[in-house]
Formats: structure tokens, C-alpha cells, sequence
């Protein structure tokens, strides 16, 4: 098994842009578009492609706010400190004060706001319902005395915001505000174990620093063999609905998905061959795997 357990804190300084690309972290916009794509995939009729691309701009706004709140509660717990194992933390490198990225984050939040407003129009009373709570699940994810990941919840948050609560909002603005659980029960499933297996995977590298940090992850309290169990069933589920479920919950141009299987077994691989920072790479493997999965499965429905 290939290990890398050593911090990293000598990184050079990426410059103006660069450090607050590190601070946004673009790459993970990914599970945005895994959700956005699951929920195209369940809607009956054609798509709107502008309305699709309001939402997307919207959720992945709302993600990007997120990702700053992460990135200044980590920080304020001590969760980010020298022996971190993951990619680099603008604040605890030295990169960008406390201060920018609160800033950041109202700045973040107004322009999210300036997405929901037309989206609350076009969906109705329950996509503004669903925004509050993603903003509720943003700011509580790592902030305040009872934030949701340390106590174990990160993975159902997750699971929820980017799976039914991501789903249902896409569907939503779709239609104008009608919805079938039929019709989003098993997209939102799907969609939200494949993105929570990336919170998983980066909770599994985390063990050591964050049992040090007080942060008890899932991950902490099971251990690291079963949370490699916990990963292989989250990304093998919804293969299994695709094959197992009737054509009344998935649809069959969902089937097109199962072409997708040879990168979920790469990325399976690579949790169980990896430890440490050498777990990195598979984080970017399990992010491209829901958005492949969500996109060939929302082409085949709709092409």
C-alpha cells in the first residue's frame, strides 16, 4: 500500500490568482455538476438549458461559499495545521488571511443570493425552502460549537444537500415547481452517495490529524478497514439500482451508466492500495467518476 503520512508546509507561495484558486478549489465543482446532472436526468419533459445553467451556477456558488467556510472553521478549530495530509489550506499556509476569506464568503453568499432570487421565482416556495437549508448546511458544515463535521454528520449532510435536497431543487426549477418522488427518489440517491464518497475518502486520509484536532468523523469512529467498506458499497449502490430496480425508478437510459464501471473500479483500487496524502488522488478519481456517471446517465435519458 503506497503511503505518504508527512505534512507538507513547504509549498511555494502560488501568487495573487493562484492562491485564490487554492481558496475557491474549482475541482470540486464537480459534485455540483453530479447533482445539477441527476436531477436533468429525472425530469420528464425536454430541458431548459438556461434554467440547467442558473442552477449549476447557483449550487456551485453556494458549494464555492462552502468551501471558504471549510477552509476559515478548519482553521479557527485547529484542524489545519502542519501535518495536513490533504491539498493546501490558503489560511493555514499563510496565503490569505482570516480576514480576505471571511470577506470571500459574504462576497460568495451575495452572489449565490443574486442566483436563488430568479430560482425561488421559477420553482417555487420549496426551492427557496431548499436554499435555506444548503445555507444553513454550508455555514454549520465546519462552523460553530456543534458543526456538523465534527460530529460525525458530514457524510449525511453531504448526502442529503448534494443528493434528494440538489435533485429536487433541479427538478424543480425545471418544471416550475412540480415534482414526482417517483421520478427523483433514486437520481437523488445516486447522486448523493457518489458525492458523499468523496467527503468519505477525504475523511479516510484525515484519520490521524483529525483525531488529533478532536474531529470525530465517521471515519475516526469506525476505522480505517471499514470505512474502505463504507466507500465500496456508497460508489457500488448505484450501479445496482441501475441493473436491479425497474424501469419505473430508473429509466433505462440510465444503463448507459454502467459504461462507466471500469473508473469505479479505479478508484476502488486506489483507496485500498493508498494511505495518507497519497490518497489525493483518488478524491479527483471519485469526483470525475459521479460527474461521468450523472452526465453519460442524463445524455442517455435525454438524447
Amino acid at each position: 500500500r503506497v503511503k505518504n503520512m508527512g505534512g507538507d508546509t513547504r509549498r511555494p507561495h502560488p501568487g495573487a490568482i493562484g492562491r485564490w484558486i487554492a481558496a475557491l478549489r474549482p475541482p470540486t465543482l464537480l459534485a455540483s455538476a453530479t447533482s445539477i446532472l441527476s436531477g436533468a436526468s429525472a425530469t420528464s419533459q425536454h430541458l431548459h438549458w438556461g434554467w440547467l445553467g442558473i442552477t449549476f451556477l447557483g449550487l456551485g456558488t453556494l458549494q464555492i461559499a462552502a468551501n471558504l467556510i471549510n477552509d476559515y472553521g478548519d482553521y479557527k478549530k485547529g484542524a489545519d495545521g502542519a501535518g495536513r495530509l490533504g491539498p493546501p489550506r490558503v489560511i493555514s499556509m499563510g496565503w490569505i488571511s482570516p480576514q480576505e476569506i471571511r470577506r470571500a464568503i459574504d462576497y460568495a453568499l451575495c452572489i449565490e443570493l443574486l442566483f436563488a432570487i430568479p430560482l425561488c421565482f421559477r420553482g417555487g416556495l420549496k426551492v427557496f425552502m431548499l436554499g435555506i437549508v444548503g445555507v444553513c448546511g454550508a455555514v454549520w458544515y465546519t462552523s460553530g460549537s456543534y458543526s456538523l463535521a465534527y460530529y460525525g454528520l458530514g457524510e449525511v449532510a453531504v448526502f442529503l444537500l448534494f443528493g434528494p435536497g440538489s435533485v429536487m431543487g433541479t427538478v424543480l426549477v425545471q418544471t416550475g415547481g412540480t415534482l414526482s418522488v417517483q421520478q427523483v427518489l433514486v437520481p437523488s440517491i445516486m447522486a448523493g452517495l457518489l458525492v458523499s464518497a468523496i467527503l468519505v475518502v477525504n475523511n479516510l486520509r484525515d484519520i490521524p490529524t483529525d483525531l488529533k484536532a478532536g474531529k470525530l468523523t465517521i471515519a475516526t469512529r469506525i476505522g480505517e478497514d471499514y470505512t474502505r467498506g463504507m466507500y465500496t458499497v456508497m460508489v457500488a449502490a448505484p450501479y445496482l439500482m441501475v441493473i436491479l430496480l425497474p424501469d419505473i425508478y430508473v429509466p433505462k437510459g440510465w444503463r448507459f451508466s454502467l459504461l462507466t464501471s471500469p473508473v469505479a473500479l479505479i478508484a476502488i483500487h486506489m483507496l485500498y492500495s493508498r494511505d495518507g496524502r497519497a490518497l489525493n488522488p483518488c478524491l479527483g478519481a471519485t469526483a470525475f467518476l459521479g460527474f461521468l456517471f450523472s452526465l453519460i446517465g442524463m445524455l442517455g435519458n435525454k438524447l
